[in-house]
């Protein structure tokens, strides 16, 4: 794999020259480096250490990619990894064992290519991992410490909740960007199967605004969008 671009890292695992050709071109567009592979069991683990997510299909071939899913996750070394599978299967079954194993999300084939870039967006911004020398992020008079999982405003600690640290964050990691209700569910809550629940994230932004102050001030949101701190 080839060190990775500002967008990341990408490989396709299907055995359709045709989809991996398709998702590779347009994917390569949006700026990220993308690889595929068509038999999932010739994948080497330690090859994708600097991957940051597979796509790849249900495939009926003996190692199939929810086998792919279950070695990957329950690897140290790739379980970082977001993982998105698709079929053309619709069964509920599927989708929740896909979910269980620990994939991300799932789409059913036939899919929009505008469809799978947003959420190949989704979860490549959910598992992007800062780097050491960026472990603290700056906004006006507040600073987060990712190490330590803690924030202050001009030096003095703000008691947060595990839930409103990790709503912070993914704000902070999109600053002048509406980050949808959607999104944070799924990014937070890491729940995909229960259903988005909009009011819990409302009234747990709610109180990191009360919490943060002046600075919740600049926590703004706008209907159909979401929520952006800028």
């Amino acid at each position: 794999m080839p060190s990775s671009p500002a967008m990341g890292n990408i490989l396709i695992v299907d055995d359709d020259p045709n989809i991996c050709e398709l998702l590779q071109v347009n994917l390569r567009s949006e700026g990220y480096a993308v690889d595929v592979q068509t038999v999932a069991e010739q994948i080497d683990l330690d090859s994708l250490l600097t991957t940051q997510l597979v796509i790849v299909d249900a495939m009926r071939q003996p190692y199939s990619g929810m086998d792919l899913i279950f070695d990957l996750k329950d690897n140290p070394s790739t379980e970082h990894i977001g993982i998105i599978l698709y079929s053309n299967l619709k069964s509920e079954r599927i989708v929740i064992d896909a979910l269980d194993a620990g994939a991300d999300d799932y789409i059913v084939k036939p899919f929009s290519l505008r469809e799978m870039v947003a959420r190949v967006k989704s979860v490549m911004r959910r598992h992007r991992v800062p780097a050491r020398s960026a472990a603290l992020i700056s906004f006006e008079s507040l600073e987060v410490d990712l190490n330590s999982q803690t924030a202050r405003i001009d030096g003095k600690p703000v008691a947060l909740t595990k839930t409103e640290f990790s709503i912070l964050v993914l704000l902070l990691k999109n600053v002048n960007t509406y980050v949808s209700r959607v999104e944070i569910h799924r990014s937070v809550w890491n729940d995909e199967t229960a259903g988005i629940n909009e009011r819990i994230v409302d009234t747990n932004i709610s109180r990191l605004r009360k919490k943060l102050g002046d600075v919740g001030s600049h926590i703004t949101n706008r209907s159909g969008h979401g929520y952006m701190i800028s």
